[in-house]
């Protein structure tokens, strides 16, 4: 009852006004007529403020809105009154045109808020359809997306382009030792600090679990292991605090570069994925290109 206090408020209060305005008209021809547009007018506004209560859940904009419906009804209002009684209300047209504008005005205002909020919505969905939930970078389904453009785009105008996967060493036992909590907080580390030492054009995904994946456009082979061993040495700093000795970590990451007879997207993965492997065979801790 309480969220529609303020379109019951409206009601009692022209009934009120009218009934005053009634009592203490000098004329006392009435036009019944009037009556009868006036208690359309106000089911129609009532109509509308409790369908506004209903649809709208964004304060501001119903706010916006109802202040609007308000102001249009004040204008619908002082119109009826001179319907109502046979008298004339001298220069009260102005100020019905007044609050019709001022009306107007809010309720444009109000829609204009409304779309930007809608656009504000899908802009924040589309970013978490987007993301990773736990580390906050790309997800593998936008992954896929922009590592085959990337492919195309490299294939078409004879650019290099190297792929580079990284898998966190023995991270299992992270998690069996220390509990679920401070692996998910390496993970975060871990996406932080490789993320800090990316070019703005590089595209760097969590792949699932451990895994995870970088595109590295117009980089060549040479390049790409330059990068790898950045972040391999770069992640042999990180420390994760917890309630005893702090967690302290390597990675192992696999490379390669896109070939001139490579079909699709996948070959890169699949090659990039054995060098991941050759590097773990190797001892872990490594950076080894295939």
């Amino acid at each position: 009852m309480r969220r529609y206090f303020y379109p019951i408020f409206i009601l009692i209060s022209s009934l009120i006004f009218i009934l005053i305005e009634n009592i203490f008209a000098t004329e006392k021809a009435i036009n019944f007529f009037g009556f009868y547009i006036y208690g359309s007018m106000t089911a129609i506004m009532m109509i509308s403020l409790f369908i506004v209560q209903k649809v709208v859940s964004i304060k501001e904009v119903y706010f916006y809105l109802s202040a609007g419906f308000s102001f249009a009804y004040v204008s619908l209002f002082i119109r009826t009154i001179e319907s109502i009684h046979a008298y004339p209300i001298e220069k009260i047209y102005v100020i019905e045109d007044m609050f019709r504008l001022v009306g107007f005005a809010f309720v444009v205002a109000a829609i204009i808020k409304w779309i930007k909020h809608d656009e504000e919505i899908k802009k924040q969905l589309l970013a978490l359809a987007s993301v990773d939930n736990l580390t906050g970078i790309m997800n593998r389904r936008v992954f896929d997306i922009e590592l085959k453009r990337d492919f195309s785009n490299a294939k078409r105008y004879s650019k290099p382009l190297s792929l580079m996967t990284i898998d966190l060493d023995h991270f299992k036992e992270i998690n069996d030792k220390h509990g679920h909590f401070f692996g998910d907080l390496v993970l975060k580390m871990f996406s932080k600090e490789v993320s800090s030492l990316l070019r703005e054009g590089d595209v760097f995904s969590r792949w699932g679990g451990d895994e995870f994946c970088i595109i590295l456009p117009e980089t060549t082979e040479t390049n790409a292991l330059k990068v790898a061993e950045k972040i391999r040495f770069a992640v042999k700093n990180i420390h994760v605090k917890t309630d005893g000795e702090p967690i302290y970590f390597t990675v192992s990451i696999g490379v390669t570069q896109m070939r001139r007879e490579d079909s699709d997207e996948m070959v890169l993965i699949d090659r990039s994925d054995k060098a991941l492997y050759i590097a773990k065979e190797a001892g872990r801790d490594k950076s080894m290109s295939k």
